[in-house]
């Protein structure tokens, strides 16, 4: 992943460009209304900043940049699992996605938008951790919005299951100060207290640790005490929403106070639905937020 060679072959004057960071490459995107950041290392897209806002995203400023280490914050790919791999829980939490190196394999730009797409394929290693072919892309298209669009395509000669999720940690003035519209009617999974029950509320607030899984929903808002964010998303029948509260949050020494910046609204394949992929098919899992 040489910045140089990556300038050569995919930047594009005024729209991308690649620049060394920490250990891996940064890919910037700009367009005449909003610039972003995506690291090659895990395919993560660590800012979205509309003209005249503050960030989308929250990165951690505790947040490690090291082979073998999740970022925390951004819109990390979970995948090919969500949370504990179902049946061997040595394996990495949330797969193998977000600590991989990713290529690059096309970039575009015109008026309205930049794009760049991101690939990542089965090898000796991965084959280790999942005994599947497969090939995923990640695109990423930036103009007045940004909208992550993740693609897994069967490559083996068999069927396959597949969990994940657009991790997403927007960025919020104070957790205390924010709500979330758009799951009133859900059922939902609590984490926190394993147990099932139904959204009855119109508007969530996040006093304390917060970790669910709702089914059946579409777009949320979230309503902070300055703006409001727009999450939409397709291919998902789940939104997970967390924040890990002040005891948890003190526990993760990537995140300790950040925990009162940060409300994670995901686009997930999880639970029941968790997704079989033919052989030779593919599904796209997507977000879009702004």
């Amino acid at each position: 992943m040489n910045s140089e060679v990556l300038n050569t072959q995919f930047g594009i004057e005024n729209s991308i460009s690649f620049q060394p960071f920490e250990h891996t490459v940064i890919a910037e995107l700009k367009t005449d209304c909003s610039t972003a950041k995506v690291s090659l290392y895990g395919a993560h897209v660590l800012s979205f900043i509309p003209d005249g806002q503050e960030d989308i995203l929250f990165v951690s400023p505790h947040a490690v940049f090291q082979d073998g280490k999740a970022i925390r914050g951004g819109v990390p790919v979970c995948w090919p699992w969500f949370n504990a791999h179902p049946v061997d829980k040595s394996l990495p939490s949330h797969g193998f996605a977000r600590t991989s190196s990713w290529q690059v394999v096309h970039t575009s730009a015109n008026d309205q938008e930049t794009c760049i797409e991101l690939a990542l394929y089965s090898n000796e290693q991965t084959l280790k951790l999942w005994p599947y072919e497969f090939e995923a892309r990640l695109m990423i298209k930036l103009d007045h919005q940004l909208k992550i669009e993740l693609t897994t395509f069967n490559k083996d000669i068999k069927a396959f299951d597949v969990s994940g999720a657009l991790h997403s940690y927007f960025n919020v003035s104070d957790i205390l100060n924010v709500q979330l519209q758009g799951l009133h009617g859900a059922d939902y999974f609590d984490s926190v207290i394993n147990a099932s029950a139904v959204e009855n509320n119109e508007l969530l607030s996040f006093e304390q640790y917060t970790n669910r899984m709702y089914s059946s929903t579409q777009k949320c808002v979230i309503h902070d005490k300055n703006r409001t964010i727009e999450v939409d998303k397709s291919g998902s029948g789940m939104t997970v929403v967390w924040n890990p509260g002040e005891e948890l949050a003190n526990k993760m020494p990537d995140l300790l106070e950040g925990y009162k910046n940060m409300l994670c609204v995901e686009a997930a394949n999880c639970l029941e639905d968790t997704i079989t992929i033919q052989a030779g098919q593919k599904h796209t899992l997507s977000t879009t937020f702004g």
